[in-house]
């Protein structure tokens, strides 16, 4: 699969710059991760390495088998709360589809967070598209009046005595705010009555 990256913070001037490309693919059970940096980004003034896997030149750069990912890409993707969300809803969907539950890999996780809510500067698309993965307004920060139904939902995870459609109804409710940041226990994103992001956990 894949990715186009773009740095997107203060100092790059107007709009988000293309870094490069990120490749995964998945062959006899491993993962082949690669990076190449786009031409146009080597030669700004702004440009950095942005990971000490990668040297600062164009072409593909590959990690050795020892490491699944670039750190850099491991920073932007969801944590262990993220990710029980993501499996989680996907094997219930599974079960309502009947079909076999498919294994989310590392592209999967990374690609599943709501843009506004990524931790970091970076952004990402897939080839030929328009808009940055999850841009979607209706998987936005919900307002902190939320914070009480949003701690129900948690719990009641947590718990795990929930049916299917109730579970993913709670799943659904914080997989948005809360996939994108890090560590084990339950957290989310939320919005004050003047827009700005807070975290509660």
């Amino acid at each position: 699969m894949d990715i186009d990256v773009y740095a997107d913070w203060e100092g790059i001037g107007g709009a988000p710059a293309r870094v490069g490309r990120l490749t995964i693919v998945h062959t006899k059970g491993h993962q082949v991760t690669s990076f190449e940096y786009d031409k146009e980004w080597l030669m700004q003034g702004i440009a950095q390495n942005l990971d000490p896997d990668l040297l600062f030149f164009q072409g593909p750069q590959y990690l050795g088998e020892n490491k699944p990912n670039f750190g850099l890409f491991a920073d932007s993707s969801p944590d262990r709360w993220g990710r029980t969300l993501m499996d989680r809803r996907e094997a219930i969907t599974a079960r309502q589809e009947k079909r076999k539950t498919k294994k989310l890999f590392d592209e999967d996780y990374l690609l599943g967070v709501y843009d506004a809510h990524r931790m970091g500067g970076l952004r990402f698309k897939t080839p030929g598209s328009e808009d940055f993965q999850h841009a979607d307004q209706l998987m936005a920060a919900p307002p902190w009046t939320s914070l009480r139904e949003l701690e129900q939902a948690s719990l009641a995870l947590e718990n795990d005595l929930l049916k299917d459609a109730e579970t993913l109804k709670w799943i659904n409710m914080l997989i948005a705010p809360g996939a994108s940041l890090g560590g084990a226990r339950p957290k989310v994103s939320v919005t004050d009555q003047d827009g700005h992001l807070w975290i509660a956990k």
